[in-house]
């Protein structure tokens, strides 16, 4: 039978060795661009798509993600800063991916959409704030989601909006965690 001194042993080299978890904002970073306490300034996503309002959602997804989880000071719109992030919105679409069939009795019904999935394409620079030089880029980063159709109408463009608003917080969290991991 194992001893108390054993258990305790095998308690203090797990506790020596951690679970390799670990926060990546408090982590030490070979990047430049991921010092702690610089500046940075998030530009306006620029709206490429056909979808009025997404900037909108995008550029305050990414400026919670910053303020949340990051080593950097956000800085107001024409402040200037150490860092400027700069987004543009190249693409959204909609399509049907599930069919409800059409009702035999009207012969003009066809059916419709039972699940639609939303996708956007964003691309993403990061700039010295001092020369204007792009430090990282990363462009065609594609997110999507699926949302099921409500026949009910009215609650159509609130499940879209729903489906947006996790696509940008997506979206976020992705490009942050690339940026703060240091893969350039």
């Amino acid at each position: 039978m194992p001893s108390a001194t054993s258990f305790s042993l095998a308690f203090l080299i797990l506790l020596a060795t951690g679970c390799g978890y670990h926060r990546l904002d408090r982590q030490q970073r070979s990047a430049a661009w991921a010092k702690q306490g610089e500046t940075i300034r998030l530009a306006r996503f620029r709206n490429l798509s056909p979808r009025l309002g997404l900037e909108d959602r995008f550029t305050k997804a990414l400026e919670n993600r910053v303020v949340a989880a990051s080593p950097w000071r956000l800085v107001a719109q024409g402040e200037p800063s150490r860092w400027v992030l700069q987004g543009t919105l190249e693409s959204y679409t909609t399509r049907p991916i599930g069919l409800t069939l059409g009702n035999d009795k009207a012969k003009a019904s066809a059916g419709s959409a039972s699940r639609v999935e939303v996708a956007v394409v964003a691309s993403v620079e990061l700039l010295d704030g001092q020369t204007g030089v792009v430090v990282l880029s990363r462009r065609g980063l594609t997110f999507s989601n699926q949302y099921r159709v409500d026949q009910n109408f009215a609650s159509f463009d609130s499940r879209e909006l729903q489906v947006l608003e996790s696509l940008a917080d997506d979206f976020a969290e992705s490009f942050l965690t690339q940026l703060l991991e240091g893969i350039d």
